[in-house]
C-alpha cells in the first residue's frame, strides 16, 4: 500500500508541468496576419443609350401570286372548232385576243327560229289592228242603222196608234230593232275582245326578244376573248373537243399586277401602325388609311447572288386571325412584275417565287432605343457611378425586330449591359468595355439604315 502512494506523488507532479508547458506554447504562438484583398470586376460590353429617329420596321416572307387570275369557264355547250396557236401554258396573250371558238351552228339556228317567231306574232298584231279598224267602221255603221230602225219604230208606233198599219207591221219593225241592237253588240264585244289578243301577243313577243337575246348571247359566248393581257397557267382544252356549259377551260394569269401575302404577329402591329387620328375601317379607303397611317411597303429577292428590290403598296389585310399562330395576314401589291427585267441581273417577280416583304410606318422622332437582348424579364443593366450594376425596371413601347423603345426607366447616353451577366448581383463592380459595333449596328436598326 505504501508502495502505491509514492508511485502517484511521483506521477502528478509530472502531469501538471507537462500542462504548463502546452498552456505556455498556446499563450506564446504567433496570431496569422489579415490580409485584405482587392475586390474583383468583371468586364462587361456596354453602348451608350442613344436617341434617335425610329423608323418602325416589319419583315415577312411570302410567295408571289398574280394579282388577278381570270378562269374561262364554259358558258355554252359545243365543240371546239377554233384555238389560238399560242394558246399554251406560259404563252402570254393581250387583252382582247380570241383564244377559243366553239362551234356557234346551234346558236345561230336558235337566233333564225327566234327571229321568224318575232315576225309571225308582229303579223298577227298588225292584223288585229286592222281587224280593230274595220270593227270600229262597222260598229258606226251598225249604229247608224240602228238609231234609223228606232226612228222608224217610233213612227210606225204613231201610226199605229192612228189604225193606219196593223200590229203585225209595227211588230216586225220592233223585230229589226232588235236585230240591229244584236249587230252592234256584236261589234262592240269584238272591240273588247282585241286589246286582251293584243296583249297576250304583245306578252308573246317580249317572250321571243328574249330567247333572241338570250340566243344572241349564247353566240357570243361561242367566242373566248381575254379580258385582260396574262400568261397561260392552264390549257384544258384541244380542237375538236366537246365541252359543256360550266366546264374550265382555261387559267390566265394576269402580269399587271402581283401580290405577296405575308404573316405579321399582333404583337408587333401595334409597334408598326401607331395613329392619333380615329379611322372607320368599316367603309374607309384601303389605300387612304396607308396613307394616313404612314405606310410603305418594298419587296426583296434575295436568291443565288441576286439581291432586287420592288416598290410595293399595301392593299389589305386578312379578315381574321391565324387562330394557330395569331399572325394577321398582310398583302402587298407590285406594279409591274415584269417590268425593266435584265436577264441574269433583275428576274420578272413570277408565281410561286419566295421573297422578302419589309414595311415601313411613320418616322418617330426623339425615341431612346435599346438592344433588344438587353432586356431581361423587365429590368436593364445599367453601369451607374463607381461602376457598379443597377439592375434598372424599364417600361418598353415599340418592340422592333432586334431593338426595343424605352419609355421611362432610363436616361439617354447611360451606360448599359448588352453582352451576358450571370449571375447579375445589386451593386457588383464592373469593367465597361464600349462596343461600339453594337452600337452602330442598333442605330443602323431603329432608323432601317440596314
Amino acid at each position: 500500500m505504501k508502495l502505491d502512494l509514492k508511485k502517484k506523488w511521483i506521477i502528478f507532479p509530472a502531469a501538471l508541468i507537462g500542462v504548463l508547458i502546452l498552456w505556455t506554447l498556446i499563450m506564446l504562438r504567433s496570431q496569422p496576419e489579415r490580409m485584405d484583398l482587392p475586390e474583383a470586376s468583371r468586364a462587361v460590353r456596354v453602348i451608350e443609350a442613344p436617341r434617335v429617329t425610329v423608323i418602325p420596321t416589319l419583315t415577312g416572307t411570302g410567295n408571289v401570286k398574280p394579282g388577278q387570275t381570270w378562269t374561262a369557264v364554259a358558258q355554252v355547250s359545243g365543240v371546239i372548232i377554233d384555238i389560238n396557236p399560242r394558246f399554251k401554258k406560259g404563252e402570254v396573250l393581250s387583252k382582247g385576243d380570241v383564244v377559243l371558238i366553239i362551234d356557234p351552228s346551234d346558236y345561230e339556228l336558235s337566233i333564225e327560229q327566234a327571229n321568224t317567231n318575232i315576225e309571225a306574232i308582229k303579223t298577227q298584231i298588225a292584223d288585229i289592228d286592222v281587224k280593230e279598224s274595220t270593227t270600229r267602221k262597222l260598229l258606226k255603221i251598225e249604229e247608224k242603222a240602228l238609231a234609223l230602225n228606232k226612228k222608224e219604230l217610233e213612227r210606225k208606233k204613231k201610226i199605229l196608234a192612228k189604225g193606219v198599219i196593223s200590229k203585225s207591221d209595227y211588230e216586225k219593225e220592233e223585230r229589226n230593232v232588235l236585230t240591229q241592237q244584236q249587230g252592234v253588240e256584236s261589234q262592240r264585244n269584238a272591240l273588247n275582245l282585241y286589246p286582251s289578243e293584243r296583249q297576250r301577243l304583245k306578252a308573246e313577243l317580249i317572250r321571243l326578244e328574249s330567247q333572241l337575246a338570250a340566243a344572241t348571247l349564247d353566240l357570243e359566248r361561242t367566242i373566248i376573248t381575254l379580258p385582260m393581257t396574262g400568261r397561260i397557267a392552264e390549257a384544258n382544252v384541244e380542237i375538236n373537243q366537246f365541252v359543256s356549259r360550266g366546264e374550265v377551260l382555261a387559267v390566265v394569269d394576269g402580269n399587271q399586277t402581283a401580290e405577296v401575302e405575308i404573316q405579321i404577329p399582333m404583337r408587333r402591329m401595334s409597334g408598326l401602325l401607331r395613329s392619333k387620328q380615329e379611322l372607320d375601317l368599316s367603309q374607309a379607303n384601303m389605300m387612304n388609311i396607308t396613307e394616313q397611317l404612314g405606310l410603305s411597303a418594298q419587296v426583296f429577292l434575295r436568291h443565288s447572288g441576286l439581291s432586287v428590290e420592288w416598290p410595293a403598296r399595301v392593299t389589305r389585310f386578312s379578315d381574321s386571325l391565324d387562330p394557330r399562330t395569331r399572325t394577321l395576314g398582310v398583302t402587298v401589291e407590285v406594279l409591274g412584275p415584269y417590268a425593266m427585267v435584265q436577264p441574269g441581273v433583275r428576274p420578272p417577280l413570277i408565281k410561286g417565287m419566295f421573297v422578302d416583304v419589309e414595311l415601313k410606318g411613320r418616322p418617330r422622332p426623339d425615341s431612346l432605343v435599346v438592344p433588344i437582348a438587353a432586356l431581361n424579364d423587365g429590368v436593364i443593366y445599367v453601369v451607374g457611378q463607381d461602376n457598379r450594376l443597377e439592375i434598372r425596371p424599364i417600361k418598353t413601347g415599340m418592340i422592333g425586330s432586334e431593338y426595343a423603345v424605352i419609355d421611362s426607366g432610363l436616361a439617354e447616353n447611360e451606360r448599359i449591359v448588352v453582352s451576358d451577366l450571370v449571375p447579375a448581383i445589386e451593386g457588383m463592380l464592373l469593367e465597361p468595355v464600349p462596343d461600339e459595333t453594337s452600337l452602330r449596328r442598333l442605330i443602323k436598326l431603329a432608323t432601317a439604315e440596314e
